[in-house]
Order: structure tokens, then C-alpha cells, then sequence
């Protein structure tokens, strides 16, 4: 009897329910958050299967302070299945924010039934949230279908080269960054991109230079424009031999990226010492998640941005029993949702994420992360500022191994000063910052390489390159696997790289006669003697 009687409910269930959204409505309204939740929790209650009334529940929970149960409403939505186009949309920002890949790659396929009447601008939206997860042949998707409605989509033409410079397709890449700039010749980024797939190229470099110089000109100074045309110039200057050229344009565009945003360098520092003052010994050693024998092991590649991870993963990517996993920022994902704190990594998020308990931590990001193993015995886990959470990662996953990838300070300071990362690195763009960021972070892996013993290894980029046979039998024999001759090679080597050494690192490994920074010593000095290194004796 209770089937018929539930089916001659369904109306007064229905009746009941939009009355309770339409009330969670006015709760909203008035930024009434706990009410309008409870509301909708009643509203599901009634219609478990209504994906907007769960969607519309997480962001009540999202804005009312409860992540972890935010997180939870919103995989009840996906799993739902949204009815509308904006809703699915709006769903996808939600489950990119928490790192949910494999939900977000399902809830976008369903969400090509829409495609035919989905505006194009946020057909492009849902293409870069697939992007910044690493769903690039997903992405590719999306892209296409704007360009096949409005060819001359300026946007279109630079995100798809973007993505298939990620995928390794670099002529195709070149060709859309050239039709983008043909299109709309003040489109800085292209210019950038462009400046990227430089190598093997001088003949055409002239060519861009010029063409990028008559641009710049145009443009507002210290502008987003003329900070992307002053990086890109740097570049092709630097390979020209260039060097008083390329150093006007690096400083240029460094002074314009640095005076667009605030950063508190000795916050910076300051969390740094309180990370290792949280994990210490015995915090690292607190009972984490063990897991069974046939569950892969996390390889947590880390290090300073330019030290070299992308070079070991590539590597690492050649052995059968390894999954190249690209960057993900999976862990902090499951962290937040561990500590219900959906801040910034700070000292404040610290003093809640100790208390987390590790066991359940550790089994969520192993239940929701190791699809990534592709059915492998271990996954790399690329993303060089893990390194800040490598005690809460060794706590909560006691098997977890770490390779930590280190190049000279002046080598890799001066990387990451002549690399655009938008404010990622928010120290990168002024020498004295740079360099206390780099002692700051030398501390924090000397901390680490004491209380974490060998779950912990370093490895010399200079080293790596001119002997990676030695090199990567350390590295194979520290993560418990045997040698295979496949790890030495990079030629053919498939998979997407969504980093800024998506094209350097296509070309194989490559062994420098002379530091990148040698032209640039005496400008240069600055950032020598903060980290107390003599410029003259590297050359």
C-alpha cells in the first residue's frame, strides 16, 4: 500500500516543496543562510531528485559557513542530473572550486544536450573550468563548438591553442595564436603564448619583436597588456642575444605586474615558520590512513615553481607501474573539507586543519583521488607548492613518498623572475621579495628533510640532466620500484602538460652551457646578494 500512496502524494509532495523554496527564497533574500538551508533540506526531503533545489541548497550552505556540507548538496546536484542549462553552469564553477574532476568531466558531457542553445561566452566559461583541472580534450570540446558558430572568436582561437599547446600540438597551437593575432593584432596573451613555441625558431623572431614592439607602443603602460607584451619581448630578446633589450622589457613588465596587487611578504614568511612549527615530529607521525595492499601510493613531487618537477614527472610517466598525474590541487580540496574551512592556507586555517582527523583525511583523498592511478601502482601528484603541506600529507597518508626537485638559488630564482604566473607567486616579481620567499622556503625543506627522513629525497636538477641514469635509479629506488630504461627517454612521450614548461619540456632533456641569469649578473645583484651568492662565480 505505501507505493500507491506515495504516488498519490507526489503532487501534495511537490505543492509542499516549492512552497518551501519559495520561503527558502525570502530567507535568502534577506542573507538569512542557516534558514534558507534548512528549508531547502526540507525541500529535498520531499524531491531527493530535484538537482536545482540541491544546488541551491549548497550555495545557502556554501555562504552560511559549511563547506564540507556544501560539498556534499553539490554532489546530490550532479548526481541528479540538472535540468537546466544555467544550473549545470553554475553547478560546474562549484565542483571545479573543490577539485571534484571526475563528477565535473560527467556533469559537462550531460551538458552537450545544451550546446546548440548555450550562449557562447559561457560555453567558453565552461571550457576554462575544465582547463584548470587538466580535462583538456574536454575542454577542446567546448572550444570548438564556439569557433563553429563564430570562427572569429578571438578568445576561442587563444584558449584552444592554449589547450593544445598543453596536449603537445604545437603546430596547431601556433596556428590559432597567429590567426588570434591576425584577428585582434593588440591581443597580448597570443603574443605570450606565442613567445613560448620560440624555440628552433630564430629565423621568425625579428618578426615578433617588431610586430610586439609597434603593439606595445599602443598600449596603456603598466597595463595587463603591456605586462604580457613586456614578458613576451623578454623572451625572445633573451634568445636573440638581446640581453640590455630583454632586461628593460623584464623589468618593465615585473614593476607593472608587481604594482597591480598587494602581497605582504612577511605574511608570507611568517606561515612558512608557522607550517613548521605545526608539523613537527610528532604531529607528522600521528596516526594516518594505511589503506590495503592493492591501493596505489601517491607520489608528491615538490619544490620551488621552475626547480624542475615537470622534467622528473615526465620521466617518472615512463615507467609502467606510474601514472603521470599532472598539478592538482586535490589535496588542499580534501583538507578544507577535513578542517570545514574553506580559506586561504594561512596561520589562522592552520590552527584548525591540526585538528582534522588524519585516518578520515587520508581515506577521503585516497576515495576521491586515486582514479587519477589509472589503475597503476602509484600516481604523481605534480604540484610544487605541496611542498607548504607536506606535513599534513605525510600525517594523513603515512605511505605517500616525496621527491623534491632542487636547482642552484640563483638558477631558480631567476626563473621564476622571468616568468608571468599571475599572482600564484605573488614574490616573484621583486628580487629582495624573491629572495626572502627562497630563504624562507629553504628553511621549511631543511625542516621537512629532518622530520620526515626517508619518506623524504632530494634531487639536483643540474644532476638529473647530466646523469639521469644514476639519477632516476635513486629516485625509482626511493619510491620502492625497480629501474626500467624507459624512465631515461622523453621522445614520443605522450599526456598533457599544463604547466609554464608545457613547451621546454617537449624538447627533451637539455643541458645548459651557461646559467639563464649570466647575461643579467650585474642588474642582477639585488637578488646575488640577498641570497648571499658571489654573481661572478657561476658563470
Amino acid at each position: 500500500m505505501s507505493e500507491p500512496n506515495s504516488i498519490a502524494n507526489a503532487p501534495l509532495a511537490a505543492a509542499e516543496a516549492d512552497r518551501l523554496r519559495r520561503a527558502a527564497g525570502i530567507r535568502a533574500a534577506a542573507r538569512d543562510w542557516e534558514g534558507a538551508a534548512a528549508m531547502l533540506g526540507e525541500a529535498v526531503a520531499l524531491q531527493p531528485g530535484d538537482a536545482a533545489t540541491w544546488f541551491v541548497m549548497a550555495k545557502a550552505l556554501e555562504n552560511a559557513g559549511h563547506p564540507r556540507r556544501s560539498h556534499a548538496a553539490a554532489l546530490k546536484a550532479q548526481a541528479a542530473g540538472p535540468a537546466r542549462w544555467p544550473h549545470a553552469l553554475a553547478l560546474a564553477r562549484l565542483l571545479c572550486a573543490w577539485h571534484e574532476v571526475p563528477p565535473l568531466r560527467a556533469l559537462a558531457a550531460s551538458m552537450q544536450a545544451w550546446q546548440a542553445q548555450a550562449p557562447v561566452e559561457e560555453m567558453m566559461e565552461l571550457a576554462d573550468l575544465l582547463g584548470r583541472v587538466d580535462l583538456h580534450d574536454e575542454a577542446l570540446h567546448w572550444v570548438q563548438q564556439v569557433l563553429a558558430r563564430e570562427p572569429r572568436h578571438v578568445r576561442a582561437l587563444y584558449v584552444r591553442g592554449t589547450t593544445h599547446l598543453f596536449l603537445g600540438s604545437m603546430d596547431e597551437a601556433r596556428a590559432d595564436f597567429e590567426q588570434a593575432i591576425a584577428l585582434a593584432p593588440d591581443h597580448a596573451h597570443s603574443h605570450w603564448r606565442l613567445a613560448e613555441l620560440r624555440a628552433g625558431d630564430r629565423v621568425g623572431a625579428p618578426f615578433r619583436v617588431q610586430r610586439m614592439r609597434a603593439q606595445r607602443e599602443r598600449v596603456a603602460p603598466g597595463s595587463e597588456q603591456d605586462i604580457y607584451f613586456s614578458y613576451a619581448l623578454f623572451d625572445e630578446l633573451h634568445d636573440l642575444g638581446e640581453h640590455d633589450a630583454a632586461w628593460e622589457a623584464l623589468t618593465r613588465g615585473a614593476r607593472g605586474k608587481r604594482a597591480s596587487f598587494r602581497y605582504d611578504a612577511a605574511a608570507d614568511h611568517a606561515l612558512l615558520a608557522s607550517i613548521a612549527a605545526t608539523c613537527d615530529a610528532g604531529f607528522v607521525a600521528g596516526p594516518g590512513h594505511d589503506g590495503d595492499d592493492d591501493e596505489p601510493t601517491p607520489l608528491f613531487i615538490v619544490g620551488m615553481f621552475r626547480s624542475g618537477t615537470t622534467l622528473l614527472e615526465r620521466l617518472l610517466a615512463g615507467h609502467p607501474d606510474i601514472a603521470d598525474a599532472g598539478e592538482s590541487g586535490g589535496f588542499f580540496a580534501r583538507l578544507r573539507l577535513a578542517a570545514d574551512n574553506t580559506g586561504p592556507l594561512s596561520t589562522g586555517f592552520l590552527d584548525i586543519a591540526r585538528q582534522a582527523d588524519p585516518r578520515a583525511l587520508g581515506a577521503d583523498f585516497m576515495g576521491s583521488q586515486r582514479w587519477r592511478a589509472r589503475g597503476r601502482r602509484f600516481w604523481t601528484e605534480k604540484l610544487p607548492a605541496n611542498v607548504l603541506l607536506a606535513g599534513f600529507i605525510a600525517r594523513a597518508l603515512p605511505r605517500a613518498r616525496f621527491l623534491h626537485m632542487r636547482r642552484p638559488p640563483m638558477d631558480v630564482c631567476f626563473s621564476n623572475l622571468r616568468m608571468l604566473f599571475g599572482r600564484a607567486c605573488a614574490y616573484s616579481y621583486d628580487q629582495h621579495e624573491l629572495a626572502g620567499y627562497y630563504r624562507s622556503y629553504t628553511a621549511l625543506t631543511e625542516h621537512w628533510r629532518g622530520v620526515l627522513g626517508d619518506r623524504w629525497l632530494d634531487i639536483d636538477h643540474a644532476d638529473l640532466v647530466a646523469d639521469p641514469d644514476t639519477q632516476m635509479r635513486r629516485v625509482l629506488a626511493h619510491c620502492g620500484l625497480p629501474f626500467d630504461p624507459s624512465v631515461l627517454s622523453l621522445d614520443d612521450r605522450g599526456g598533457a602538460v599544463s604547466t609554464a614548461s608545457a613547451a621546454q619540456v617537449r624538447d627533451g632533456i637539455r643541458k645548459a652551457d651557461a646559467p639563464a641569469w649570466w647575461p643579467y649578473r650585474e642588474p642582477l645583484r639585488p637578488l646575488a646578494d640577498a641570497l648571499g651568492v658571489d654573481p661572478h662565480a657561476a658563470g
